[in-house]
């Protein structure tokens, strides 16, 4: 017979821990089932991050207090705690196969005050999660490791789902299990999501190394590949990874390739210690606008694209516990009970972001280096300092729409490919669905 609930979570991660908390806080008679044998482990490509910090995005504008160990979220009116190593990021940067680079602010000032112009942090996922951990333990939460939830079953304000063989049912339900979500397969909500590409990312960590070059994350387009380097919180280690939307690709092959051989980047490394290597496979689904079903409400990573941010994620947790708090209050059992979270959701994140469309693009498909190279050259001061994916994205477009005149004028060869390239992108998207595996 199944246990009775007020609220079961499925999921332990940023969304789930911080929905856990706040329910158990609020006095819900509250579970968590998470599949991970030790739900505070984790292995990262991202290495974990804080960003945006000191801008507003999705309603917030994030803070961060070392003196004190706390994580701001002023505009909500909580904080949650963070006791672990931290590095300060400034900013995105982008380098063309020949070393040119694009600045997303300017490093040199910045630094200068590093409390005010920081716009990110790097941190230990693991130690955000332990916090968050803890604080559910102390709010009377029930915390069920190394359950594995295979099924769900809806009735009347009431959701069962088993883990391990074993029954658990809650007047609500909050899928917090990520990105490609089983219970958003389970429950078909993404049957009409538009699957737009499968993604994979192969990445290494390098330690004993100083990259002063690499102020945040940094982005190196070549001839050969697309690959990201990022600063981790340990000093002296750095995530450098690859990215394909063409899942056959050999990762391994070209990291070595950008590492130990690339006549440009490889000196980054020397002496260099790969410690560790991971992986990631995501499907990228269109954003769910209406995240709920049947007294399941699919919270962060569950409902969007590809993986929400932690703090984002700690937000959504935040705000769906206290929405099925009221409803269990008010005894609204159903999709009114929490309709103040739908209604945040579509305000904060499905209309500004949602409704983007995402290109799966590989520039160096479409143009050689020497073209990715000119392009690079042409931008020469550094443009706004953010972490902000949204804003990065939106401010390349803006500056190269800018500087078309430019290009038609001195390499119209260069900007006929452009061309060629929005003209052909439904093609484009057409050959990366077809070599993904969308897995629905």
């Amino acid at each position: 017979m199944a246990k009775k609930y007020d609220l079961v979570i499925v999921g332990g991660g940023p969304a789930g821990l911080m929905a856990a908390r706040v329910a158990g806080e609020n006095g819900l008679k509250t579970a968590l089932l998470e599949r991970r044998k030790t739900i505070t482990s984790t292995r990262r490509v991202d290495g974990g991050g804080l960003s945006p910090i000191n801008e507003y995005i999705c309603g917030e504008k994030l803070t961060f207090n070392p003196k004190v160990k706390r994580i701001g979220f002023p505009v909500n009116g909580f904080s949650v705690r963070y006791d672990g190593p931290y590095r300060d990021m400034y900013g995105f940067r982008i380098f063309s196969p020949s070393g040119k680079m694009i600045s997303f602010g300017d490093y040199e000032q910045l630094k200068k005050d590093p409390e005010k112009n920081r716009v990110g942090i790097a941190l230990n996922k693991g130690a955000l999660l332990q916090g968050l951990f803890k604080d559910a333990q102390a709010a009377g939460v029930e915390i069920f490791p190394d359950t594995n939830v295979t099924a769900v079953e809806t009735g009347e304000n009431s959701v069962k789902v088993t883990g391990n063989g074993k029954p658990f049912e809650g007047s609500f339900v909050i899928a917090a299990d990520g990105i490609n979500s089983r219970l958003a397969r389970l429950m078909s909500m993404n049957k009409d999501r538009k699957f737009i590409a499968t993604m994979v990312d192969r990445v290494w960590n390098m330690e004993g190394i100083d990259l002063p070059q690499i102020v945040g994350i940094s982005f190196v387009v070549t001839d050969y590949g697309n690959f990201f380097v990022s600063r981790v919180c340990r000093e002296g280690n750095y995530h450098v990874g690859v990215s394909t939307y063409h899942p056959g690709d050999d990762l391994e092959g070209k990291l070595n390739k950008f590492v130990y051989k690339d006549p440009v980047y490889s000196h980054w490394f020397k002496g260099a210690k790969k410690t560790e290597e991971h992986a990631c496979v995501v499907n990228l689904l269109s954003p769910i606008q209406e995240p709920f079903k049947d007294n399941v409400l699919f919270v962060g990573d569950s409902a969007w694209l590809m993986e929400i941010s932690n703090p984002f994620a700690i937000i959504c947790g935040w705000k769906a516990a206290n929405a099925v708090t009221l409803a269990v209050l008010d005894g609204k059992l159903n999709k009114e009970g929490i309709a103040s979270y739908l209604q945040w959701w579509e305000d904060k994140f499905y209309v500004p972001h949602g409704q983007v469309e995402f290109k799966p693009l590989h520039l160096h498909d479409y143009l050689d280096a020497e073209a990715i190279d000119y392009l690079a050259g042409l931008v020469k001061e550094p443009l706004i300092s953010t972490m902000n994916f949204y804003k990065l994205f939106s401010t390349i477009g803006s500056t190269y729409a800018e500087l078309f005149p430019v290009i038609q004028e001195e390499r119209p060869d260069v900007m006929k490919k452009l061309m060629d390239i929005a003209n052909e992108m439904d093609e484009i998207e057409t050959k990366a669905r077809k070599a993904g595996f969308p897995n629905r």
